[in-house]
C-alpha cells in the first residue's frame, strides 16, 4: 500500500486518536495485535510510515470501529461548529431530493 505523506501522517494521528478514545496505550495495543510492545509506537511516530492492511485490519478490530474508519478521517479534528458548517454546507449544495433522503437517512442511522 503505497500512501503520499500527508495521508499516510493523517492515517497515523488517526489511530492514535482513536486508540486515545479507546483507552489504550501504545504498548498495550502493540501487544493485542501480536507486535510486540513498540510497533504502535513506531507507526504513530512515522517510524512505519502506513502498517499491512492486514494489521490495519487487527487495529481496527481490537479498537472496535469499522476498518474503513481508519482511513476515513475527515472531521475528526474538527469542532462542533466547524461540523455543523461543513453539514450545513454539504445539504445546501444539494438540490437532488433522493440525495437528501440518503443524507438524512444516513444520520438518522448514525445516531448512538
Amino acid at each position: 500500500m503505497s500512501l503520499d505523506q500527508s495521508d499516510a501522517r493523517l492515517i497515523r494521528e488517526h489511530i492514535a486518536r482513536i486508540r486515545k478514545l479507546r483507552g489504550y496505550t501504545q504498548a498495550k495495543l502493540s501487544e493485542a495485535i501480536g507486535k510486540g510492545q513498540k510497533y504502535i509506537g513506531r507507526v504513530e511516530t512515522g517510524e512505519i510510515d502506513t502498517p499491512p492492511l492486514d494489521v490495519l485490519a487487527k487495529i481496527a478490530d481490537i479498537l472496535n470501529c469499522p476498518f474503513s474508519s481508519v482511513f476515513f478521517t475527515d472531521g475528526f479534528g474538527d469542532t462542533v461548529d466547524e461540523l455543523r458548517e461543513k453539514i450545513q454546507k454539504l445539504v445546501e449544495t444539494t438540490d437532488d431530493l433522493p440525495t437528501l433522503q440518503r443524507y438524512y437517512r444516513l444520520l438518522l442511522i448514525s445516531r448512538e
